[in-house]
């Protein structure tokens, strides 16, 4: 790892004379103190950001039941809004928080959660925000005074009060119970931190509860914020040198502890890294990134539910969710416990039968969650639209005392149907001129969108990947090559892998059954005579049944083999004499380069249709056991050499003369995809630059 250190005329330059100050408040940040500060100076853009759902709903309705005057313009933004109304709002917001905003006689106020800590580039005079540990702190106050120029204040409060009449919305009277449940979710991992509910915001400092962050780091947040707020620089602009002082007192202790569990677990957490990153093994990959308990919540209102009808014939696949913590939904589960009485459902379980024989299709049953474990245990739920609350400007409301206003969960939106791609017939040598093309030169084409033709245009994929490729050889594996050599590497890099990523269709089987299917489509669908060309690609258009039926039909007789490990396999001699030479005498290459470099090109081929492809084990040797190539096969790959070659720049020497198959039948043999380890991640990160070239290339070759 290389640490880069910022210079001071950098600093000043990306800081662009923004002013920006920091303030901490003991007092609560309330609705009232909202509307003082923005009368008493004229705010015209500000900010409230809550730690909760729940804190963001109870602090909009109090201030919206203290406007009494048209000049507030107030919005709420957090993650329990429907997809289009979150849509909505971000635009808006996104336009009435831009740079150099007008001042049009309104105040623009927004109160929202952690979900503006990314992806929204707005800017504000003032920020008022619940305290948070420093480094979310820092990311909040990204967006006030964001641009060159422009001063701002920032507010940390200790805490956040609702008016009484609503802390009920913001679960500010919590058992005990339920606080040690709540608790005990969040040391499991499963909180994300806007949607977990905090406990009593009515605390002494000593008392208060700072889930979902945790309370040291926010303790040591609020003691820096308050030296600082004490000291004669509180008024003086706080830059990236001071941010980064507050940074180190508040993290750096924690960061060194996780960093020596983290080597003293080092041997696991390779293995673990090892395996999701480079075996494709989803449970580790859960496992090493941070864990979101969520629930699927769905809402129906039709009478028959909630009088437990099973027969109701409702598919929840069809209906938008609301991803909620569970966190959230144990707080309802426990003011349900704490009524003391007997109440109607608030929860059903979404059960779907397990398919069995020829059953392809069933509707799921709906029974009642009568137990926290049941609740637990469930990932998809039914909720009683008695205790649920919708509208556009509060969003999602969740609680056994919410007045339901018959919400419903809406119908997902229809996706837009992006077409099929419609092949020709294309020869073998043809296929990889056309990917070469799209390699080297920009094009327009059309394509079909909802049914209608759309024009397009697209850029060489050179152009997009050249650079990014050349520069990251040059600064991870050749440092001491030339720019233009390594860039020039790359290219040939991205050729071998078009080259060679379909030598498994050069087997006589392949050929055998492709061209077969492409005389039927002669004969039946104006396709196109195979004649003696070796194939790349089939005409096959899947917009007519009556084709899509004759292909599957065929397939059933003729199974189409497989080709990518096949390529692989057949790849290693071409690069062992077209590439090696080239790693070692000219870039000097270690064997480890030589290797990693090499190993990339087999990989992109190989894995260029299954991303988790592991090669042939010793299984698959025995049963596949020999690979018979079509007698044209080496006339074909000469051709193809002298296409891609012609348009390759001439300043690496290259090895001369054309690749050529020494056999006509090649004894398989093991091959393993999952060599590299964590310590050559760069070969990794290589492979994904030329692997992206080449499905890039393959992908609009069919489209010229």
């Amino acid at each position: 790892m290389k640490i880069i250190e910022v210079s001071d005329t950098d600093l000043v330059e990306i800081e662009g004379n923004r002013h920006r100050t920091f303030q901490a408040i003991s007092t609560p940040l309330t609705a009232d103190v909202i509307l003082n500060d923005i009368q008493s100076y004229r705010r015209q853009r500000v900010i409230v950001i809550c730690n909760t759902v729940s804190q963001s709903q109870g602090l909009f309705r109090d201030l919206i039941q203290l406007n009494q005057t048209e000049n507030l313009n107030i919005t709420l933004l957090h993650s329990r809004f429907l997809p289009e109304h979150r849509a909505q709002k971000e635009a808006e917001i996104q336009a009435n928080f831009s740079e150099n905003w007008q001042n049009d006689g309104q105040c623009y106020l927004l109160i929202a959660t952690q979900v503006i800590e990314a992806g929204l580039n707005i800017t504000c005079e003032v920020m008022h925000t619940e305290l948070a540990p420093i480094n979310s702190l820092l990311q909040r106050a990204g967006r006030c005074a964001r641009f060159k120029g422009e001063r701002g204040e920032v507010y940390v409060y200790w805490q956040i009060k609702i008016n009484p009449k609503l802390e009920e919305l913001v679960g500010a009277k919590h058992s005990g119970d339920e606080s040690l449940l709540i608790t005990n979710n969040l040391s499991a991992g499963m909180l994300r931190p806007e949607d977990s509910e905090i406990l009593p915001t009515e605390s002494t400092p000593e008392k208060k509860s700072f889930l979902p962050y945790n309370k040291e780091l926010c303790q040591n947040t609020w003691q820096v914020l308050q030296s600082h707020s004490q000291s004669e620089l509180a008024d003086q602009n706080v830059g990236f040198k001071l941010e980064q002082d507050w940074i180190n007192q508040v993290h750096l202790a924690a960061d060194l502890l996780e960093n020596d569990k983290r080597k003293n677990d080092q041997a696991e957490f390779e293995r673990k890294f090892n395996d999701a990153i480079f075996k494709g093994n989803r449970e580790w990959a859960d496992d090493l990134i941070r864990f979101v308990d969520n629930r699927n919540l769905f809402v129906w209102n039709e009478s028959t539910i909630i009088d437990f009808d099973d027969s109701l014939q409702i598919d929840p696949k069809t209906l938008l969710p609301f991803s909620v913590p569970l966190t959230t939904l144990s707080k309802v589960w426990q003011e349900i416990h704490n009524l003391g009485y007997e109440t109607d459902w608030i929860f059903k379980r979404i059960e779907y039968p397990e398919k069995k024989g020829a059953e392809t299709y069933a509707l799921p049953s709906y029974p009642r969650i009568h137990s926290y474990n049941e609740l637990q245990s469930s990932f998809q739920l039914l909720v009683n639209p008695r205790y649920v609350y919708y509208d556009e400007e509060v969003g999602l409301q969740l609680g056994v005392k919410i007045t339901g206003n018959r919400f419903v969960s809406p119908n997902k939106p229809r996706k837009m149907a992006v077409s099929e791609y419609q092949y020709q017939m294309d020869t073998y040598v043809a296929h990889l001129g056309c990917m070469w093309q799209c390699w080297r030169n920009p094009f327009a084409t059309k394509v079909l969108k909802n049914g209608l033709w759309v024009d397009i245009k697209y850029l060489s994929v050179r152009d997009e990947l050249l650079k990014v490729g050349g520069r990251f050889i040059q600064q991870k594996i050749f440092p001491n090559a030339t720019s233009d050599d390594t860039a020039a590497l790359f290219e040939y890099l991205v050729m071998l892998a078009i080259f060679t990523h379909d030598l498994g269709k050069l087997q006589q089987k392949w050929q055998t059954v492709m061209r077969g299917w492409q005389s039927v489509a002669y004969r039946d669908f104006q396709g196109k005579s195979p004649r003696s060309f070796l194939l790349a690609h089939t005409d096959y258009n899947p917009g007519e049944q009556a084709q899509k039926d004759a292909l599957l039909a065929y397939e059933k007789q003729h199974k189409r083999p497989n080709h990518a490990v096949e390529s692989a396999f057949l790849a290693q001699p071409i690069l062992q004499q077209y590439l090696v030479p080239l790693l070692r005498e000219y870039f000097l290459a270690t064997p480890e380069q030589v290797f990693g470099v090499a190993y990339t090109i087999l990989l992109a081929a190989g894995r260029h249709h299954s991303a988790w492809a592991k090669g042939w084990g010793m299984n698959d040797v025995n049963q596949i056991k020999e690979i018979v190539l079509h007698p044209g096969a080496n006339s074909v790959i000469a051709a193809s050499w002298r296409t891609l070659m012609r348009f390759l720049p001439d300043s690496l020497p290259l090895s001369a003369g054309t690749p050529i198959f020494s056999q006509s039948r090649y004894q398989v043999r093991e091959i393993d995809f999952n060599k590299f380890s964590t310590t050559e991640i760069d070969y990794l990160h290589l492979y994904s630059l030329v692997v992206r070239a080449l499905r890039l290339c393959d992908m609009r070759s069919v489209q010229i």
